[in-house]
């Protein structure tokens, strides 16, 4: 099905608060979130900022900090962009392994070339001739013409190893290329290679560091090269020598360094810290001067890893006078030398949204995010808030809707459990202390009176809501075996109240499981997970809870949908809550870059409509109460709203 094409001119005067209607999919009526894993850039002649990410390139103006322009939707998944020196174009990879340049005007695509892989990192030479793109899979390099993305060259390291974010420069003369690849010996350090444009050659191998260099610097003459990482050591090496002349390391215990030169010839580094129970300090100073020019603290992540597989805060820092970086619940802060304070604009929560629930009356979609905050979206005016306020509390956070409306969060941090009410003040109701760390996710029943969690050794800790004070606490036998991992041994896995709270059952990872009375506090029975192959689980709550038990053999199949190869695997589905309709998401279907979601009429079997959006994973769907809105939530960092009244009896 066609997508509506974004018109959106960086001439125009829009309304920013419009974002949201931005390049919708046939049907949606707004997204909510602009995309998770943002690959910021600065637009060398300082009018822009640039932001790749899962849904696609957003285009903010550096002044007032407001979007301007939402591109590459149809195939969203941008890892790497960058501005050409001219301020004319912008080039941008994607997962798809496609490489276009966009007239930054309009969007529109000037060319582009389907390469071997997914380029993690992109480069512009300074004569605006050539794009080079760092490989995600290997050690190399490839260098494009801008005009027509016709391959110039590729160029190897001395070794054919992998890693991601591989930063990628050229000079400021345009003949030299810089990168980095993993040596051979250790696998964990970083060396940078040199080569030479014209033709193809190796000229250098620069093998100091200790761990992964993420930033690569030129001075503004190109006599030298700076270069830092996470062993926390700043390289300045003289290029005509390939020698460093110059070694920072008295920062004491940082996580991540990165050096920039200004316009001037200045090195400024960014200077990150960061552990468990602090704020990340981020840090703005002159290296030679030691001068410091800026410092914020932020709560949240950490600051993204060498590994393809961790994320976190993602920072940027450009002409040493530029500095973006993503903070808590949905904002990206902004330093640069023409405002140098910080400023912030929103962007989304740092991870991607696993689940969500509408409020009663359709006013509010509450959204828990992979080990991150909780988010409360206002449905009429498209924003946000957290749904804690604290910005100290743990950052893997949990949503709980209960019967009569009423929605709770927890938050962990450490070994400390938190529940918090998100009306109002959004004040605490009470904290639990020696959680488990890999236990299982905090439960409440469906009528807010019961809140559990579990502690070590099998502990299982239950809260009175009401009345804030600590109910029961149970143990639940787990194998121990000599051989355990700390993360792979037996523990409590899973925590699940029945429909009125009465009951209680723990399960653990090797498969047993405990019945609980919320009445009396005592065990009521242990099963496995092999008695469960007939789908019995919770006993029917009359008299003394162990007569009488829910057999799901009993259900009879009601409505069979055929899932034909034009379909694919459903990944996620959900009832209305008339129960009359039913929603299911798709895998992707050849030949299309959007995933599919089918709309069914459960009595009839009939397909009522196919909405296509999301361009990865949908985690989850969820209707209003009205059954009028269904919102699909993406692992691309956005959740769509579709409305549904065209299709459905009112």
């Amino acid at each position: 099905m066609e997508k509506k094409k974004s018109e959106i001119s960086i001439q125009e005067n829009i309304n920013n608060e419009d974002a949201p209607t931005w390049a919708l999919p046939d049907g949606a009526i707004a997204r909510l979130g602009r995309g998770c894993e943002p690959n910021m850039a600065f637009s060398p002649d300082g009018r822009f900022i640039g932001i790749g990410t899962l849904i696609g390139i957003w285009l903010y103006d550096q002044e007032t900090l407001s979007p301007i322009a939402l591109w590459e939707t149809e195939e969203g998944v941008v890892v790497s962009i960058a501005f050409s020196y001219d301020g004319k174009w912008i080039a941008a990879s994607n997962t798809n392994n496609i490489l276009k340049v966009l007239n930054l005007e309009n969007g529109d695509c000037l060319a582009k070339v389907k390469t071997d892989d997914f380029i993690t990192e992109l480069a512009i030479s300074q004569d605006n001739c050539y794009i080079a793109g760092a490989y995600a899979r290997s050690s190399a390099v490839e260098v494009w013409e801008t005009e027509t993305c016709k391959p110039i060259a590729t160029l190897y390291a001395d070794t054919d190893s992998d890693g991601f974010y591989r930063p990628i420069l050229f000079s400021p003369d345009s003949k030299l290329i810089v990168s980095t690849y993993r040596t051979e010996e250790t696998h964990d350090e970083d060396a940078i290679a040199v080569w030479n444009v014209e033709n193809g050659q190796q000229v250098a191998s620069l093998t100091n560091h200790t761990s992964w260099v993420s930033s690569l610097s030129f001075s503004p003459c190109g006599q030298f090269l700076a270069s830092g990482g996470e062993d926390g050591t700043v390289y300045v090496w003289d290029v005509n020598t390939w020698k460093p002349i110059k070694e920072y390391t008295s920062f004491g215990h940082v996580y991540r360094i990165i050096p920039s030169y200004t316009p001037d010839g200045i090195l400024r580094t960014v200077i990150i810290t960061y552990d468990d129970t602090n704020p990340t300090t981020i840090t703005v100073c002159n290296l030679e001067s030691g001068e410091e020019l800026y410092r914020d603290h932020i709560w949240g992540s950490t600051v993204e890893f060498s590994s393809a597989y961790d994320w976190g805060n993602r920072v940027t820092f450009s002409n040493g006078s530029e500095l973006a970086y993503e903070c808590r619940h949905e904002f990206i802060n902004v330093w640069t030398s023409n405002h140098p304070y910080k400023r912030q604009f929103t962007h989304s929560p740092i991870s991607f949204p696993t689940s969500g629930v509408f409020s009663d009356d359709g006013k509010t979609l509450a959204i828990e995010h992979h080990q991150e905050c909780a988010i409360l979206w206002d449905i009429a005016t498209k924003r946000s808030r957290p749904a804690i306020r604290e910005e100290s509390a743990g950052k893997n956070q949990f949503l709980y809707k209960c019967s009569n409306d009423k929605l709770y969060a927890a938050s962990i941090k450490d070994d400390t459990v938190t529940l918090w009410d998100t009306d109002g003040d959004c004040k605490p109701l009470f904290k639990g202390t020696d959680r488990e760390y890999w236990g299982a996710i905090p439960a409440m029943d469906l009528t807010g009176s019961f809140f559990a969690y579990t502690g070590e050794e099998g502990k299982i800790i239950v809260w009175d809501v009401q009345n804030k004070t600590q109910l029961f606490e149970f143990t639940h036998p787990i194998e121990i075996e000599d051989n355990d991992d700390e993360d792979d041994g037996d523990r409590v896995g899973e925590l699940k109240f029945n429909h009125d709270g009465s009951l209680l059952a723990s399960e653990t990872r090797y498969g047993n499981i405990i019945l609980w009375d919320m009445k009396t506090g005592e065990k009521i029975k242990t099963l496995t997970r092999d008695s469960l192959s007939s789908g019995k689980y919770f006993p029917d709550k009359e008299e003394d809870n162990t007569k009488s038990e829910c057999d799901w053999t009993r259900f009879e199949t009601h409505l069979n949908v055929p899932i034909t190869e034009d379909i694919g695997q459903v990944i996620a589905w959900e009832f209305s809550t008339c129960e009359k309709y039913l929603a299911a998401a798709a895998c992707w279907k050849e030949a299309s870059n959007q995933l599919a979601i089918y709309l069914w009429e459960v009595e009839t079997g009939r397909t009522l409509t196919t909405f296509w959006g999301h361009p990865i994973f949908i985690q989850a769907l969820t209707f209003s109460s009205d059954n009028k809105l269904l919102a699909s939530i993406g692992k691309d960092g956005s959740i769509l709203l579709w409305d549904l009244s065209p299709f459905i009896d009112n």
